[in-house]
């Protein structure tokens, strides 16, 4: 009988720009601020820009893998048609649910999900998956061969890389993503990690350590926990039912203790409880209202100080897409082996 279920967390393919961007300085005068509607407008347009830079990536590695002779891949990246900003933006900004929704809805999280994959390890060591696939059927040291020649090394170890006006970011250590990385972008990727962070696609301001967030925030927590929770945030709160979800799993697919019906019922009365407290909660701290005025305020004012960076990446971004789409048509990303 398995004793313990242990969730997998595949690590990212690519290490996403994070960093702390303040306020221009050096300037006589602000600039001139960006329209919201606009700033709304464009940043969409970016962040979908980034995401499509994102899978070009994912597909032209591969390529460079198969011809290394690796046909067999972990769960790619996928991202949702058409998103809006309130989805890619997340619940850092727009995290008030919605009670009055289906419970799947209400916050995104179901028993049946394939994102859900756990291991569960028996006395032997012995791992059973929730989401069996080819990748993870293959033996431990296949899957590091495969990660070594992705990323250079078995531990997917980045490379920190000093960018111009964000500071330390990562890239891949090596490998065929690395051969990517300067395929897509002419040998310019951390100048494309540089402009990404600029245009608001890849990090963001310092405005969760403004004090009204911060106030807000505290008083959410504290209303939460008048009703019996402990949760320091909206997003370790969404965070513990993903975990909920995860052990139900694990019950009903592994350990065969629920039936699915059951077990997705459960998880659903834990939601629509959570969220009535939840909601009241937001209105009572005032917590999304506090949370997107100052994103946007501190947004507009940091992107209104880079208006080149952030008007024009949009066309950059789909010109290293573009790149992608040459190299994959060609079927071929590393030099013909007698040429090596």
């Amino acid at each position: 009988m398995p004793e313990r279920a242990i969730p997998v967390r595949r690590k990212a393919g690519r290490a996403l720009l994070v960093a702390v961007l303040a306020a221009a300085a050096g300037c006589a005068e602000a600039p001139e601020p960006i329209d919201r509607a606009v700033a709304e407008a464009v940043l969409l347009e970016n962040l979908n820009a980034a995401n499509e830079v994102e899978l070009a990536l994912e597909r032209v590695s591969r390529l460079c893998l198969e011809e290394l002779g690796f046909t067999v891949h972990p769960a790619g990246l996928e991202y949702p048609d058409a998103p809006d900003l309130e989805h890619l933006l997340g619940a850092e900004v727009y995290s008030a649910p919605d009670p009055s929704l289906p419970p799947p809805e209400i916050y995104g999280v179901v028993v049946d999900s394939p994102s859900i994959t756990l291991v569960v390890i028996d006395e032997h060591d012995e791992g059973a998956y929730t989401e069996p696939n080819p990748f993870n059927s293959q033996t431990e040291s296949e899957r590091d061969a495969y990660f070594t020649a992705l990323y250079g090394s078995s531990e997917m170890e980045p490379e920190v890389v000093q960018l111009p006006d964000l500071g330390q970011s990562e890239r891949a250590g090596g490998g065929c993503m690395r051969e990517a990385e300067d395929a897509i972008s002419g040998g310019a990727y951390p100048d494309y990690l540089n402009q990404a962070g600029l245009a608001g696609a890849r990090g963001g301001t310092n405005w969760q350590s403004d004090e009204r967030v911060q106030t807000a925030r505290f008083d959410w927590a504290a209303c939460m926990d008048a009703r019996g929770y402990d949760f320091e945030s909206p997003l370790a709160l969404r965070g513990s039912l993903s975990n909920f979800a995860g052990d139900l799993k694990a019950e009903w697919q592994i350990r065969q203790a629920i039936g699915l019906e059951e077990a997705e019922a459960e998880l659903a009365a834990a939601v629509v409880g959570t969220a009535e407290d939840d909601a009241a909660c937001h209105e009572e701290s005032g917590l999304q209202e506090a949370q997107e005025t100052v994103f946007w305020e501190y947004l507009i004012a940091y992107v209104s100080a880079n208006e080149t960076a952030f008007y024009e990446f949009q066309e950059r971004a789909e010109a290293m897409t573009a790149q992608a789409q040459e190299i994959l048509a060609s079927g071929r990303l590393l030099p013909h082996p007698e040429s090596r």
